[in-house]
């Protein structure tokens, strides 16, 4: 089951975000944002 977080970010972070989603050639920021939490959320575990 999916769930949907809103979340409010600076505009200087949302810029950061959209210039890395398209150098990684990422459809959406929801598909960078999905990445790079999967990634912090994994290393976190060890």
């Amino acid at each position: 089951m999916k769930k949907v977080v809103s979340v409010r970010l600076r505009e200087e972070i949302v810029s950061k975000i959209d210039k890395y989603t398209e150098e990684l050639g990422l459809e959406s920021r929801t598909d960078f944002l999905r990445q790079a939490l999967d990634y912090y959320v994994h290393k976190k575990k060890g």
